[in-house]
């Protein structure tokens, strides 16, 4: 009997899922990985040539050709166990963090301060660019003018609770 190859081995492997809704996603069911067969990130393994390989990357590869240098898939459906190829779209790395819903992401796409200023103003936004983050912070003007401009001793003070006393909270 002939051992099935690897595209037999990876398309017994899926079952299908929901449909993803939102905006960007494409209107054809994820293609689900098995659980059993995934790493710890939740991103589905598949057994190649005496070693694991991920999984989407492998079926991209297979329907749509090689991932260009410096790019990597990102799941148009967010379901890291999805395998199909219509699922997946090659971007840099920066592209791929800021579609997701991580603090990076959420933070880019705010237009307000936490003050209500506008931070698509380029006279309120001020971007520096510390070593540690070769793209910059994004920081808000008026708000770093009105942190300076308090006293230092109301800076560093401990923020206090005010707290109300409910005598049918207290032990009998």
């Amino acid at each position: 009997m002939a051992r099935p190859s690897p595209a037999e081995r990876f398309a017994t492997k899926t079952t299908p899922g929901r449909i993803p809704t939102g905006p960007n996603t494409p209107n054809t069911p994820c293609q689900l990985w098995p659980e059993g067969s995934l790493d710890r990130d939740g991103y589905g393994r598949f057994w190649l040539d005496g070693g694991y390989v991920p999984a989407h990357r492998y079926g991209y590869e297979q329907a749509r050709g090689p991932v260009g240098d410096g790019l990597e898939l990102d799941h148009l459906c967010s379901v890291r166990r999805c395998v199909a190829d219509d699922h997946l779209d090659a971007v840099d790395h920066r592209t791929n963090v800021l579609r997701s819903t991580g603090p990076s992401a959420v933070n880019a796409r705010r237009k307000r301060c936490v003050n209500g200023h506008d931070l698509t103003d380029p006279a309120v936004v001020h971007i520096s660019y510390p070593p540690s983050h070769p793209h910059g912070i994004r920081k808000c003007r008026a708000c770093a003018r009105d942190r300076a401009r308090r006293p230092r001793e109301q800076q560093l003070a401990p923020v206090v609770h005010l707290t109300t006393h409910h005598p049918e909270r207290t032990a009998a």
